[in-house]
């Protein structure tokens, strides 16, 4: 069974950032613990919305994001001081629609690789790229994405490695729907946009 993946866009309050890190610095502590969690990525987007946040969670079985994580005590009292100080911009709660979340199953590429001397980098910079193929060509699409991800990993060595995360991602709700989630090494003048859609 291929690793399941949540991408989240969390769009919060003005000026709720900063409470934002306070929640998720022990949310991304627990989730080390957790026996279903395998990576915790989280951060801030750069561009245009200063408070809005970008999450990547990774699962070896959809359980441990359904059951397991929002079943811990830290999860419970995080998520209790969000909804407190009004963190999200339209309506409080896990059922809000500030609240964007999209479900995938691994489909090929990396998060991590083992040459990579700053795969643990807390200050890279992410791009996500949404893709929808004409009804029943996805494969294709997913093909061609896959045969980028070889291109990546052949174009850089240790230790010159600026591309740290390059995962081809299979939407599980929409058919037609993939998505890339790029996370590299960038300077404060080589921003990457956060974010990009490329729809039907």
């Amino acid at each position: 069974m291929p690793d399941f993946f949540v991408l989240a866009r969390v769009v919060g309050s003005d000026g709720a950032f900063p409470k934002w890190k306070e929640r998720l610095v022990p949310l991304c502590e627990v989730s080390a613990t957790e026996p279903y969690s395998t990576s915790y990525y989280w951060g801030q987007d750069v561009d245009g919305e200063p408070d809005t946040l970008w999450g990547l969670e990774g699962y070896r079985h959809p359980i441990g994001f359904f059951i397991g994580h929002p079943a811990s005590d830290v999860f419970k009292r995080e998520m209790k001081k969000v909804d407190d100080d009004k963190l999200l911009r339209h309506v409080q709660g896990l059922g809000s629609p500030d609240y964007d979340l999209h479900y995938y199953d691994m489909h090929y590429g990396f998060l991590t690789r083992p040459d990579d001397k700053d795969k643990d980098a807390k200050d890279s910079f992410v791009v996500v790229v949404h893709f929808w193929a004409p009804e029943g060509h996805r494969k294709q699409l997913l093909g061609t994405l896959s045969a980028a991800v070889d291109r990546v990993e052949a174009s850089e060595n240790s230790p010159l490695i600026t591309i740290q995360s390059f995962a081809v991602l299979k939407e599980c709700l929409d058919v037609n729907m993939a998505s890339l989630y790029i996370r590299s090494v960038a300077s404060q003048t080589t921003r990457i946009p956060v974010y990009r859609e490329n729809g039907p």
